[in-house]
Protein backbone atom coordinates (compact mmCIF):
# COMPACT_ATOMS: atom_id res chain seq x y z
CA UNK A 1 0.00 0.00 0.00
CA UNK A 2 1.08 3.34 -0.88
CA UNK A 3 2.13 6.27 1.63
CA UNK A 4 -1.14 7.99 -0.14
CA UNK A 5 -3.64 5.14 0.52
CA UNK A 6 -2.05 4.64 4.13
CA UNK A 7 -2.77 8.20 5.15
CA UNK A 8 -6.37 7.98 3.64
CA UNK A 9 -6.95 4.66 4.83
CA UNK A 10 -6.11 6.15 8.16
CA UNK A 11 -8.22 9.53 7.59
CA UNK A 12 -11.11 7.14 6.88
CA UNK A 13 -10.53 5.03 9.61
CA UNK A 14 -10.44 7.48 12.25
CA UNK A 15 -13.31 9.96 11.07
CA UNK A 16 -15.75 11.35 13.61
CA UNK A 17 -19.59 9.47 13.61
CA UNK A 18 -22.10 12.22 13.55
CA UNK A 19 -26.09 12.07 13.59
CA UNK A 20 -27.78 14.64 10.91
CA UNK A 21 -31.30 15.57 11.52
CA UNK A 22 -33.24 16.40 8.31
CA UNK A 23 -36.44 16.67 10.38
CA UNK A 24 -37.74 15.80 14.16
CA UNK A 25 -38.46 11.85 12.87
CA UNK A 26 -35.58 11.53 10.38
CA UNK A 27 -31.95 10.61 11.19
CA UNK A 28 -28.66 9.87 9.28
CA UNK A 29 -25.54 8.54 10.63
CA UNK A 30 -23.17 10.57 8.81
CA UNK A 31 -18.97 10.20 9.00
CA UNK A 32 -16.85 13.29 9.16
CA UNK A 33 -13.98 12.35 6.79
CA UNK A 34 -11.45 15.08 6.42
CA UNK A 35 -11.81 15.41 2.84
CA UNK A 36 -15.78 14.74 2.93
CA UNK A 37 -18.25 17.79 2.52
CA UNK A 38 -18.62 18.40 6.76
CA UNK A 39 -14.79 17.54 6.63
CA UNK A 40 -13.02 20.68 9.02
CA UNK A 41 -8.92 20.28 9.49
CA UNK A 42 -7.05 18.05 7.11
CA UNK A 43 -3.60 17.89 6.75
CA UNK A 44 -1.33 19.59 4.01
CA UNK A 45 0.21 15.92 2.88
CA UNK A 46 -3.24 14.51 2.85
CA UNK A 47 -4.49 17.18 0.80
CA UNK A 48 -1.33 16.60 -1.53
CA UNK A 49 -1.77 12.81 -1.72
CA UNK A 50 -5.53 12.75 -2.74
CA UNK A 51 -4.87 15.54 -5.02
CA UNK A 52 -2.08 13.41 -7.08
CA UNK A 53 -3.97 10.60 -6.61
CA UNK A 54 -6.87 11.91 -8.18
CA UNK A 55 -4.92 13.38 -11.35
CA UNK A 56 -2.78 10.42 -12.08
CA UNK A 57 -6.50 8.28 -11.85
CA UNK A 58 -8.37 10.72 -13.95
CA UNK A 59 -5.45 11.26 -16.75
CA UNK A 60 -5.36 6.67 -16.47
CA UNK A 61 -9.12 6.16 -16.72
CA UNK A 62 -10.66 9.53 -18.54
CA UNK A 63 -8.35 11.02 -21.36
CA UNK A 64 -10.70 12.59 -23.45
CA UNK A 65 -13.27 15.46 -21.51
CA UNK A 66 -13.80 19.08 -21.86
CA UNK A 67 -13.73 20.13 -18.30
CA UNK A 68 -14.65 19.02 -14.89
CA UNK A 69 -17.93 19.02 -12.81
CA UNK A 70 -17.63 19.18 -9.36
CA UNK A 71 -20.90 19.75 -6.92
CA UNK A 72 -20.74 21.81 -4.14
CA UNK A 73 -20.37 21.10 -0.61
CA UNK A 74 -17.70 18.63 -0.85
CA UNK A 75 -16.71 18.08 -4.70
CA UNK A 76 -15.88 21.27 -5.77
CA UNK A 77 -12.94 21.51 -3.28
CA UNK A 78 -11.58 18.41 -5.13
CA UNK A 79 -12.23 19.42 -8.46
CA UNK A 80 -10.60 22.31 -8.13
CA UNK A 81 -7.47 20.73 -7.32
CA UNK A 82 -7.19 18.03 -9.83
CA UNK A 83 -8.87 20.75 -12.48
CA UNK A 84 -5.48 23.17 -11.62
CA UNK A 85 -3.55 19.72 -11.61
CA UNK A 86 -4.88 18.42 -15.03
CA UNK A 87 -4.59 22.03 -16.11
CA UNK A 88 -8.35 21.73 -16.86
CA UNK A 89 -11.53 24.20 -16.68
CA UNK A 90 -13.74 23.47 -13.75
CA UNK A 91 -17.84 24.17 -13.98
CA UNK A 92 -18.82 23.96 -9.88
CA UNK A 93 -22.18 22.72 -9.47
CA UNK A 94 -23.53 25.25 -7.02
CA UNK A 95 -26.44 24.30 -4.19
CA UNK A 96 -28.92 26.23 -2.36
CA UNK A 97 -31.64 25.39 0.04
CA UNK A 98 -33.65 28.40 -1.79
CA UNK A 99 -34.35 29.73 -5.61
CA UNK A 100 -32.31 32.79 -6.63
CA UNK A 101 -32.62 34.56 -9.78
CA UNK A 102 -30.62 34.41 -13.16
CA UNK A 103 -29.78 30.45 -13.17
CA UNK A 104 -29.76 28.59 -16.21
CA UNK A 105 -30.94 24.96 -14.95
CA UNK A 106 -32.04 24.48 -11.45
CA UNK A 107 -33.17 20.90 -9.82
CA UNK A 108 -34.39 19.75 -6.59
CA UNK A 109 -31.62 17.34 -4.69
CA UNK A 110 -33.17 15.03 -1.93
CA UNK A 111 -30.56 13.35 0.27
CA UNK A 112 -31.06 10.86 3.21
CA UNK A 113 -30.29 13.71 5.33
CA UNK A 114 -30.91 17.07 3.21
CA UNK A 115 -33.10 19.01 0.78
CA UNK A 116 -31.60 21.46 -1.86
CA UNK A 117 -30.98 22.85 -5.37
CA UNK A 118 -28.17 22.42 -7.28
CA UNK A 119 -27.76 25.28 -10.19
CA UNK A 120 -26.26 24.59 -13.61
CA UNK A 121 -24.57 27.51 -15.18
CA UNK A 122 -22.23 27.40 -18.28
CA UNK A 123 -23.26 24.05 -19.70
CA UNK A 124 -23.34 23.60 -23.45
CA UNK A 125 -24.87 20.49 -25.75
CA UNK A 126 -22.23 18.57 -26.73
CA UNK A 127 -19.73 19.64 -24.13
CA UNK A 128 -17.48 16.43 -22.34
CA UNK A 129 -17.10 16.06 -18.78
CA UNK A 130 -16.05 14.24 -16.11
CA UNK A 131 -18.12 15.01 -12.81
CA UNK A 132 -15.40 14.66 -9.38
CA UNK A 133 -17.23 14.48 -6.07
CA UNK A 134 -16.19 13.32 -3.04
CA UNK A 135 -18.05 10.59 -1.77
CA UNK A 136 -20.40 8.42 -3.16
CA UNK A 137 -22.92 6.75 -0.60
CA UNK A 138 -26.54 6.09 -2.07
CA UNK A 139 -25.31 7.71 -5.40
CA UNK A 140 -28.74 9.86 -5.58
CA UNK A 141 -26.74 13.40 -6.10
CA UNK A 142 -24.54 11.69 -8.97
CA UNK A 143 -28.04 10.39 -10.43
CA UNK A 144 -29.64 13.67 -10.40
CA UNK A 145 -26.34 15.56 -11.92
CA UNK A 146 -26.20 12.50 -14.69
CA UNK A 147 -30.03 12.89 -15.57
CA UNK A 148 -29.89 16.73 -15.86
CA UNK A 149 -26.83 16.65 -18.06
CA UNK A 150 -28.32 14.26 -20.40
CA UNK A 151 -31.44 16.59 -20.87
CA UNK A 152 -29.10 19.42 -21.68
CA UNK A 153 -27.18 17.15 -24.03
CA UNK A 154 -23.66 17.25 -22.47
CA UNK A 155 -22.10 13.90 -22.08
CA UNK A 156 -20.40 12.60 -19.07
CA UNK A 157 -17.39 10.45 -19.72
CA UNK A 158 -17.40 9.42 -16.05
CA UNK A 159 -17.48 9.57 -12.41
CA UNK A 160 -14.76 10.32 -10.17
CA UNK A 161 -14.51 9.98 -6.17
CA UNK A 162 -12.29 9.77 -3.62
CA UNK A 163 -14.32 7.72 -1.39
CA UNK A 164 -17.28 4.97 -2.43
CA UNK A 165 -19.49 3.87 0.34
CA UNK A 166 -20.68 0.49 0.00
CA UNK A 167 -21.76 -1.41 -3.44
CA UNK A 168 -23.52 1.45 -4.76
CA UNK A 169 -21.49 2.72 -7.63
CA UNK A 170 -21.97 -0.22 -9.22
CA UNK A 171 -25.48 0.39 -9.76
CA UNK A 172 -24.61 3.92 -10.31
CA UNK A 173 -22.50 3.00 -13.12
CA UNK A 174 -24.78 0.74 -15.18
CA UNK A 175 -27.98 3.34 -14.10
CA UNK A 176 -25.90 6.28 -15.80
CA UNK A 177 -24.12 4.32 -18.44
CA UNK A 178 -20.29 5.67 -17.76
CA UNK A 179 -17.53 4.26 -15.76
CA UNK A 180 -17.47 4.91 -11.65
CA UNK A 181 -13.73 5.53 -10.16
CA UNK A 182 -12.76 6.06 -6.85
CA UNK A 183 -9.59 5.73 -4.37
CA UNK A 184 -10.63 4.24 -1.39
CA UNK A 185 -13.71 2.26 -0.49
CA UNK A 186 -15.80 1.27 2.85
Amino acid sequence: MSTASLRLSESISKAKNVRIYKNKETAYDFKLYPFGERGTYIHPELISEITASLAEQITAGFPAFDYIVSPEPGGHTWGMLAAYKLMKPLNILRLSTELYDNYEVCIKRETAYNENYIYFDGFRSGDRVLLLDDVISSGATIRCIAKQMAEMGVQLVGVQAILAKGQHYITLAEDIGVPVRFLSQV
